[in-house]
Formats: structure tokens, sequence, C-alpha cells
């Protein structure tokens, strides 16, 4: 099916369509139907231009709103393939405006060439050690993810746009990405921290607090179809089990708050594991949420992969290897 796509993708570099049709309708177009790596980096990358030869009247978002309107027709035609490739993209384009020359062309000629690398990269997501796993693992790629995340997304508009598992993927690496660069993330960790001590506190002197605390996380899940991987574990709570998985999640968002600002891979990272560590959580996965900004439909594994996702967003941009930069 990938395949297929691929071969009926649409050239929006096509003199006949720039002449009758603007930059958002052709972004619409590639949303909506698909179009090539090449000549959406081509149509994004103008957009940034004019971004830039606009910055003395205030911060252009030209770039920002063609992604948008792609990101919210692809959503609404259920393709997570070109959802996907909008946002990789972006992030790609949107890293350039930090090199020292704007001038460089974005991608090679040869558009097959051009998008190998990350198109094998998404082949690989669905695969047990795949590139997004494979880049947690190695250690040495965290310290060298020096660009920033890509201007904030439109995620508020386009948040209702679907409920399909790997477009919410899609969406929530947009979120996550989103949560990075306007300080969200950070501002929420502590208020999260603090949040999770004075249940701690209160759970350590009270049984009944615990019971009183598992019967309304049962009635959340019920009422607000929270997206638990299990229904919260009535044992967990009269023992102490609820307790000592809080303090171990505290003590986790308390490390990653120490190491990172919020802005890199490591910190991706650090939830990534927290993630990963969950069995069957509900206050915790909730903060989670919370923190990056995600709504009550992401489970541990929408989380999970759209954690991912951003990952692999941020490490094409930084890798002067992937064929994607020139």
């Amino acid at each position: 099916h990938l395949q297929q796509k691929l071969e009926e993708l649409l050239d929006l570099d096509n003199d006949k369509m720039k002449q009758v049709l603007t930059p958002e309708e052709m972004a619409r177009i590639a949303g909506g139907f698909g179009a090539t790596d090449e000549s959406i980096a081509n149509l994004l990358n103008e957009a940034m231009q004019r971004d830039i030869m606009d910055e003395k009247n205030g911060p252009g978002h030209k770039l920002q709103d063609l992604v948008n309107e792609g990101l919210a027709f692809a959503l609404r035609a259920n393709d997570y393939h070109t959802s996907r490739q909008m946002l990789i993209l972006y992030t790609l384009v949107a890293s350039k405006r930090h090199d020292t020359t704007e001038s460089k062309p974005l991608l090679e000629h040869s558009p097959s060439s051009s998008s190998n690398n990350w198109r094998d990269a998404e082949k690989n997501m669905e695969n047990e050690g795949g590139k997004e796993k494979k880049m947690f693992r190695d250690e040495r790629t965290l310290g060298f993810i020096a660009k920033p995340p890509p201007p904030p997304l439109d995620t508020d508009r386009l948040r209702s746009a679907t409920n399909s598992d790997g477009l919410l993927a899609v969406l929530g690496a947009a979120q996550v990405l989103r949560a990075m660069q306007d300080g969200s993330a950070k501002r929420r960790v502590k208020e999260s921290i603090d949040s999770i001590e004075e249940w701690i506190e209160s759970g350590e002197q009270s049984v009944a607090f615990r019971v009183a605390s598992w019967r309304d996380q049962r009635a959340a899940q019920g009422d607000l179809k929270i997206a638990m991987e299990n229904d919260s574990n009535f044992m967990a709570f009269v023992s102490n089990k609820a307790i000592s998985n809080r303090k171990k999640f505290a003590k986790q968002l308390r490390d990653a708050a120490a190491v990172t600002d919020f802005d890199s891979l490591m910190v991706l990272k650090s939830i990534h594991s927290v993630a990963a560590q969950m069995r069957s959580p509900c206050l915790r996965l909730e903060l989670l949420q919370y923190i990056l900004g995600l709504d009550n439909r992401y489970s541990v594994a929408h989380v999970t992969r759209s954690v991912e996702l951003a990952a692999t967003c941020l490490n094409l941009s930084e890798n002067d290897d992937n064929n994607l930069l020139k």
C-alpha cells in the first residue's frame, strides 16, 4: 500500500499547478492526496524564506500556517503516512533556519534517494529494536541534539480530527514538540511533582484516602473514558504499592528536571523510560498526559509512540548523514 502511494504522489513543483493554486491550497492538496517529499519541502522552504524576509515586521508564521493546513487535511483523510511525512519535513525545514546559510538545498535532486532514510525509519517503527527505540539506547546521540524543536503547531485545532491510533501518534508527536518548544512541559513538571508528593503524604497517613482515590480513579476511567492500559488495581491502593510506584515516578520526574531544560532529546529519553516502566498507571499517566499536553485518549502506548516519533523528528533534523539535509 505504501509503495503504491509513493508512486502516486503529486508533484507540487508542477508549473501549471503553481500558476493556479495558492501555497495554502497546495498544502491542503498535499495533506489530502499526498505529494512528493521534495515538492513539499520546497513549498515549506519558500514559506520559511518569506517568514525570514518579513521578520522586520514581527515573527512570521507562514510556515506554521501551511503545515497546520496540510496536517488538518491529512488527519481528515485518515492518512497516517502523509501526516507523518508532513511533520517530519516540517521539522527538517524549520531546523534549516538555525543554519548559517539558508541557500543550500533542502533535499537532493532525486526524491527517491533523498527520502530513503526516513522512510526506512518508518518501516522500522513497528519492529522491535527499530530506529526510535535504538536511539534511546545509544547514549552518544543524546549530547548532539543542538537544534531546538520547531515552532509550535496549532494542535488545539487538530485535536478533534482523529481517533486513529497511528494518527494520534502523529498528533501527539506534534504536541510533544510544542510542549518542549514553548516551555509548558518544563513548567508542568514542577506542578506534577508537587501534586504527586501531596498525594503521597496523604496516602501514607490514611488507607481510607487511598481507597477513596482508587474509587475516584475508577469513576474517572468510566465517565471520561480515560485511556488506561488496565483498570486500577484495588490491592495496589490498599497495600503500599501505589505509594511506592508514585514515589518512584516523582523521583524520575525530579531526575529528568535536573538534567535537561526539556527542549532536547534527553527529555524524550527520560519520558520514554518512565512510560516503559508503567504497568497499570492511573495518576501517573494523567500527570504524564498533563506534562506533555496530551488529552485522555492517550494510553501509555500512545504516549510512547508519540515520544518516539518526536525523537525521530529531532534526530533527523540534527543528523547531517541522513541525505535529507545537505
